[in-house]
């Protein structure tokens, strides 16, 4: 049941990042509900059905979004698999600690998207990257408790518990 409920609050992120979040854009940036997802699914699931939820997510954000195909799926994975090993080496379970980790799977995401852009030959100048990875990682960390609440009530805890 818990993973049919999750499988279901993927397919909503999706439908809610390339439909309605685009009206709550700041500096032209939304949440990615599906790093949320992913770090969830990271520290929740065993690492085989976390990778099966991230992969999915990835390749459903890749169907809807202007991407090189199954480059969202490689990279979820990947993060997936860095959050399950760092999951090992240090705790978790706090709920700022939850938090912080999604501002940096976020901003690790941005930075990779800027490598593969830089290899590629797309050039995106420095001061516009870094604005909008501060502020993409910034904005999905505040929205995180939200997600939070409705997926693991667990997490939501009192920042001073």
């Amino acid at each position: 049941m818990k993973k049919c409920f999750f499988l279901l609050l993927i397919l909503t992120a999706v439908f809610l990042e390339v439909s309605i979040l685009n009206s709550f854009r700041i500096f032209n940036v939304k949440p990615s509900l599906l790093l949320i997802l992913v770090v969830i699914a990271s520290l929740s699931f065993e690492l085989r059905w976390a990778l099966f939820f991230c992969i999915l997510a990835g390749a459903l954000k890749d169907i809807f979004c202007v991407n090189i195909f199954c480059w969202n799926a490689l990279m979820f994975a990947l993060l997936c698999f860095l959050i399950s090993k760092l999951s090992r080496e240090i705790t978790v379970d706090n709920y700022l600690v939850s938090i912080i980790l999604v501002f940096f799977v976020v901003f690790l995401s941005d930075i990779i998207v800027r490598l593969a852009f830089a290899y590629s030959g797309k050039y995106i100048p420095l001061g516009i990257f870094l604005r909008t990875a501060f502020f993409e990682s910034l904005y999905t960390m505040l929205v995180a408790p939200l997600v939070f609440k409705v997926v693991k009530p667990e997490f939501y805890l009192s920042p001073f518990a």
